[in-house]
């Protein structure tokens, strides 16, 4: 085996190793906010579509996972005497129909959480300026354009996700996929920014405290994915073998991301049982575009 594979086989070994740690994560949060939910005082209807979101992520993230799991079985265990090695195996069969999947699979749930995050964003801003909502939802709709043809370009003879075979639609997906996430958290924040400034004569130290809590829970639920996706398409353009290890991480938090906002949200809902929260709860009001005082004492979360 060559020196110059090293570098590639530990990215991808070290990549899988921190997806299979934040899968783990996944799968708590996911179970806590079940339980939550089902513990709680939401509408029905509310409380099963966030389980149902909650657990539509996580067949998909375990569909990647697993598929991840065999292309390193065959790679390093089955096929690990092929001349040229592992690396050889992984660059002859990128297109292999397990590899695929697992980018469908990804794919798939990096559309469902910027889906949600539009939905948000439309809830933040359709009662004054929806028309904000216009760009957000084109970048929506052509990075999921994008990123539905290079996992289909990949699953192609010769197809390969990292490196595209005549146009590579993956650099495009990765720009406008991130390039969204920045504009609807933007979005979502200067819409609360707004009415806390704009209503602080009326609003409740306690219930301001609530927004700003919201803006932090967007920001560090948004960080993490944005830091990591700029690193993922950097490494990806430049070819260079840790784009394979970002691209294990990164794609865990595709349905990490979300699934932290659901839950805290379900964790607002239980908490929501007693007295109104005093202690900076996080509920996603659910009309802040004409707020009252009156208004300003009832909240409720998403969706």
């Amino acid at each position: 085996m060559g020196a110059q594979n090293l570098p590639l086989e530990r990215s991808w070994w070290i990549g899988n190793i921190i997806f299979a740690i934040l899968y783990g994560i996944e799968l708590c949060m996911f179970f806590m906010s079940t339980y939550l939910f089902l513990n709680g005082s939401r509408p029905i209807k509310s409380k099963y579509f966030c389980i149902a979101f909650s657990g539509t992520l996580l067949i998909l993230i375990t569909i990647a996972m697993a598929c991840n799991l065999i292309f390193c079985q065959m790679m390093w265990i089955e096929h690990r005497d092929i001349e040229g090695g592992p690396v050889a195996y992984f660059n002859t069969n990128i297109a292999a129909w397990y590899n695929t999947l697992g980018t469908a699979a990804d794919v798939a749930a990096n559309i469902l959480g910027d889906g949600l995050m539009l939905y948000r964003c439309y809830v933040f801003w359709s009662t004054c300026y929806i028309w904000v909502v216009m760009f957000p939802g084109l970048l929506f709709l052509a990075s999921s354009t994008m990123g539905i043809i290079a996992t289909v370009q990949s699953g192609l003879p010769g197809g390969d996700f990292f490196k595209g075979t005549t146009t590579n639609f993956t650099t495009s997906w990765l720009a406008l996929t991130i390039t969204f996430n920045v504009v609807a958290t933007s979005l979502i924040i200067g819409r609360l920014v707004s009415v806390i400034h704009n209503m602080r004569d009326i609003l409740s130290r306690s219930r301001a405290q609530v927004y700003r809590g919201v803006i932090v829970l967007l920001v560090e639920s948004a960080l993490p994915f944005t830091l990591l996706g700029i690193g993922y398409l950097g490494t990806y353009v430049c070819d260079a073998p840790e784009a394979l290890a970002f691209a294990g991480v990164w794609g865990a938090f595709v349905a990490l991301s979300p699934q932290a906002i659901i839950l805290h949200v379900a964790m607002g809902s239980v908490w929501s049982k007693g007295p109104a929260p005093d202690d900076g709860t996080v509920i996603f009001p659910s009309e802040l575009g004409t707020l009252s005082k009156k208004e300003v004492d009832s909240t409720d979360s998403l969706p």
